[in-house]
């Protein structure tokens, strides 16, 4: 059996700040476009439309983002440039497919609500013997270099 060559928390944690550059500027600007758009029409039904659609944004976003590229390929961009990808446990050669990448981009951001699970979720790779993270371990993925 070939060993698995795990992807290291530095290429995890650079990958997920490119990732977090791109994703969350590009909503920013989304929303930050549709908030213009609710304080220009203030007190008409659709101010609240613009600001509801920048929340959907907000989350959906980038949950569809992680999702899509997990799921096709295991590799969102920031990824693509450390050279790792997201794999399923056991099967380091197979994509996680659509439910577990959308479980995996969907959950992080509700560890996030109380703080000490989302901290715990993105320090476990430091010890863990699989350098996953809490959501890897709850949706069967690791991380490993291509």
């Amino acid at each position: 059996m070939d060993e698995v060559d795990y992807a290291e928390y530095g290429q995890r944690v650079r990958a997920a700040i490119l990732d977090g550059v791109i994703v969350y500027i590009t909503s920013g600007i989304l929303i930050f476009g549709l908030s213009l758009f609710a304080f220009r029409t203030a007190g008409s039904p659709l101010a609240a439309l613009f600001s509801t659609v920048a929340v959907i944004i907000a989350y959906a976003g980038p949950t569809l983002y992680y999702t899509v590229c997990y799921a096709e390929g295991g590799q969102t961009l920031g990824k693509m440039s450390g050279n790792i990808a997201v794999r399923r446990d056991g099967d380091e050669d197979t994509p996680l497919g659509y439910v577990r990448s959308f479980l995996r981009a969907a959950v992080p951001p509700f560890m996030w609500l109380l703080v000490l699970p989302g901290l715990a979720d993105v320090l476990w790779p430091l010890w863990d013997r699989k350098k996953q993270t809490l959501h890897d371990k709850l949706v069967g993925s690791v991380v490993v270099r291509v």
